[in-house]
């Protein structure tokens, strides 16, 4: 299948506002730039990159098969268990659990099981919306999650979104909520190719390439962007 390079394009500009928020996070460990109190920076923008991440993930879920869909989840949970390995191992301060890539091929594993034996109805993908939004407090124990037992957190169920007071994770995406969103992406796909989406390849350019290589710079931007800030300010002095 032809690949769809409009899709490439909405992935390469998520992954440049990702590296430039966390080029902010690295700076602001040797000048205050109020990340941490900011909402707009703290967040809106991350939840910004968060939710198009997931959406464009859910949307490119409809040009694989079941199967297809299955196996690339398992590699990118896979590859997820690797960045909590290495953050254990060389900065625990930064520690990892179950972050975007975990939550990602969880949500890839789950479409591929809908697609095979679901048939979700696509006008339905504002409902996944409303309930991404109704439980995004529930990891937070914030508004919602008041009204649970607090026995629920006790047994530390982190993956599912059910945090204990110990849990810890510099970045941190559970199946609830994030399934929702990622579910609602490829209710849109699905309408997306109906109205002849496949026509919209749009073109190839450095944006595209951006994006098809996301996996890669995800994994691989941060050491070097920390590295880079470091450096900087180690030698300013």
């Amino acid at each position: 299948m032809k690949r769809i390079y409009n899709l490439d394009k909405f992935r390469g500009f998520t992954i440049i506002s990702m590296v430039l928020f966390h080029l902010c996070y690295d700076i602001n460990l040797y000048i205050d730039l109020g990340y941490y109190n900011n909402i707009l920076i703290n967040k809106i923008w991350q939840l910004s990159i968060a939710v198009s991440f997931f959406l464009v993930s859910g949307i490119s879920s409809n040009f694989l098969s079941s199967c297809d869909n299955i196996v690339r989840g398992i590699k990118t949970s896979i590859l997820g268990f690797l960045v909590t390995t290495i953050t254990y191992i060389f900065v625990k301060d930064q520690l990892i659990i179950f972050g975007v890539l975990n939550c990602l091929g969880i949500s890839m594993i789950i479409t591929g099981i809908i697609k095979k034996y679901i048939n979700l109805d696509k006008k339905f993908w504002w409902v996944f919306i409303i309930l991404f939004i109704v439980t995004y407090s529930v990891p937070h124990k914030r508004i919602l999650s008041l009204t649970l037992p607090s026995s629920i957190y006790e047994m530390n169920l982190f993956f599912l979104g059910f945090p204990s007071n110990s849990f810890y994770s510099t970045d941190y995406f559970p199946i609830i909520p994030w399934v929702f969103i990622f579910i609602s992406g490829y209710l849109m796909g699905k309408i997306l190719i109906q109205k002849n989406f496949y026509n919209l390849y749009g073109k190839d350019n450095l944006l595209a390439k951006i994006g098809q290589h996301s996996i890669q710079i995800y994994l691989f931007h941060q050491p070097i962007l920390y590295i880079l800030v470091y450096l900087f300010f180690k030698l300013k002095k």
